[in-house]
């Protein structure tokens, strides 16, 4: 293996400069200087000879398919509807080829240096993971891209028998290049944890196609019929509706917020994550992991709530609020799997690296440490639950919506705390990343189903009582069983609240207790260690 790695003849950048300069020199660096990985992955696959038989393969079998399809429809359809027939049909094939050819792909690059005993001799070189990562990511979404290439004179028969316009071909076409790189962000996410290819691309395998199968019924079959509610002209039930509602939709604030945000969103957050998820794996375990991460949970988890907050007070309803409550929740129990993997605290690289290029009290606070990962996600949610809670209180109109709102976002807000400081503490106690994981996770389904286990034995059906339903009320659950109860008179109604109430809060609190007993559990150990590390190498006495 061989890698040439250029110097640039730019001027060297000032610290002052402007972010348009910087992204100026950037561009200039990148066609002068193209990136080495690059370069060498796309040399080696322009000499595979099995790579043009694949693709005329695919190209072949898809286009008799979508020409035996056409011919079968056109029999007893009007050519219009054949049209749409063959242009969702198309599409479709072609989101199940990009979502599993694309980490099938990008799952053997980094997998296939460990295996094949040239990792090393990358490392030694002077690029960056960051600029390993970019080269592996691009030369894998080339591959991709040249499927989806090849495909194009296939997914433009469509045009022939008419109901659609060109504008949705180009449109479904550019849609499908952003799918494609969130695609193979994934696998070369799971190739840079991974040593084996053949077993990085069997795992990216057994969990791309179920992820794309559910993301291909919900957020294309199922979300078509909620976007037929907003925009009558689009029909409900096609999976292909995105391209189709960029076309016909009325320009209004839902179309900039539910047509260009939502899903610019939707693919930049777990794309961005994909790709600092590679770049920590590829770092050394005692370099600073943290940082990367730690920038995209406070970016990732701040545009997650204003997008949602933008999408609910478009709408002006309170179910939307809901809605937007229940998605930073489910973020937030993510991000308690995610700081559990933090180390305790900055190793000593890390620290003698700060003191060296002087790095602020701010950005320490975003480097390695368990406690500060959690306490900084635990005021994340703080702030992103409690904002989305006000923001939607001040549409309310209703007794009962102010209180759907309020029981909803304090029992969120309460079991997330509780989420983030569990994990925090497990990873406090644990020497790894996997056990606090493992028993987090048994912790939360025992909290889930435990309650309602607990519910089903105490006899409400047989009984007809009601407030057993407070059995339960320790149950994430619980909080959507209150959307249902809050509406009702009487004592009952009062009964719940006050359950769910008592719940949140002693879900919280003992959030907060796990948070500060991790915090001082990992001060002992860092003292520990540092006791430990100055015994080592201390100087032996000398002898009378």
């Amino acid at each position: 293996m061989s890698i040439q790695i250029g110097t640039s003849r730019l001027p060297p950048l000032e610290a002052s400069a402007s972010v348009w300069v910087r992204v100026r020199r950037t561009i200039q660096v990148a066609l002068r200087e193209p990136n080495p990985i690059l370069v060498r992955e796309l040399r080696q696959s322009a000499r595979l000879t099995r790579t043009p038989v694949i693709l005329a393969v695919i190209t072949s079998m898809v286009t008799l398919l979508i020409a035996s399809i056409g011919g079968l429809m056109s029999a007893n359809t009007e050519p219009a509807e054949v049209g749409i027939g063959v242009f969702h049909t198309f599409f479709s094939l072609a989101f199940a080829v990009v979502t599993w050819v694309g980490p099938a792909v990008a799952a053997a690059t980094i997998a296939s240096e460990r295996s094949g005993r040239t990792w090393e001799a990358l490392q030694l070189t002077t690029l960056a993971p960051q600029q390993i990562a970019r080269g592996k990511f691009f030369a894998a979404l080339t591959y991709v891209l040249m499927y989806v290439v090849m495909l194009a004179p296939v997914g433009a028969l469509s045009l022939l028998f008419g109901g659609v316009t060109p504008t949705e071909v180009v449109l479904a076409f550019l849609l499908l290049g952003l799918i494609s790189a969130l695609a193979v962000a994934f696998g070369l996410a799971m190739s840079s944890k991974l040593a084996s290819p053949a077993i990085s691309v069997l795992v990216t395998l057994l969990l791309a196609v179920p992820l794309s199968i559910i993301t291909y019924l919900s957020g294309g079959v199922a979300l078509s019929f909620a976007v037929h509610q907003l925009w009558s002209g689009i029909p409900g039930g096609p999976p292909v509706w995105l391209p189709t509602a960029y076309v016909r939709a009325d320009f209004s604030a839902d179309y900039w917020v539910f047509l260009v945000l939502c899903p610019l969103v939707a693919i930049a957050v777990p794309a961005w994550l994909f790709y600092e998820t590679t770049i920590a794996n590829m770092t050394m375990p005692s370099d600073d992991r943290s940082t990367r991460l730690r920038t995209w949970l406070i970016s990732s988890s701040l545009l997650l709530t204003a997008t949602s907050g933008l999408a609910s007070l478009v709408r002006s309803r309170v179910d939307w609020f809901i809605a937007s409550l229940s998605s930073c929740w489910v973020f937030f129990l993510f991000a308690a799997f995610l700081v559990a993997g933090e180390p305790l605290g900055p190793s000593r690289r890390v620290q003698i690296h700060w003191q060296r290029t002087g790095r602020s009290s701010l950005l320490r606070w975003l480097g390695p440490g368990v406690s500060k990962a959690t306490t900084t996600t635990a005021v994340l949610a703080v702030v992103c639950l409690a904002g989305l809670t006000a923001t939607g209180l001040k549409i309310a109109t209703t007794r009962e919506e102010r209180l759907m709102l309020l029981s909803f976002g304090g029992f969120a807000l309460g079991f997330s705390l509780f989420t983030l400081g569990f994990a925090g503490f497990a990873r406090a106690r644990a020497a790894g990343a996997a056990v606090p994981r493992i028993v987090l996770a048994g912790v939360l389904f025992a909290a889930i189903v435990g309650p309602n286990i607990a519910l089903a034995l105490s006899g409400v059906i047989s009984s007809g009582n009601t407030r057993l339903f407070l059995v339960a009320a320790p149950s994430p659950t619980f909080a959507f069983f209150l959307l249902n109860r809050v509406s009702l008179a009487g004592t009952d109604a009062d009964l719940f609240l006050l359950g769910g109430a008592a719940a949140a809060i002693g879900w919280g609190l003992l959030g907060i207790g796990l948070l500060l007993a991790a915090s001082l559990s990992v001060k002992a150990r860092l003292r520990a260690e540092r006791k430990a590390y100055d015994l080592a190498i201390q100087p032996p006495e000398s002898a009378a």
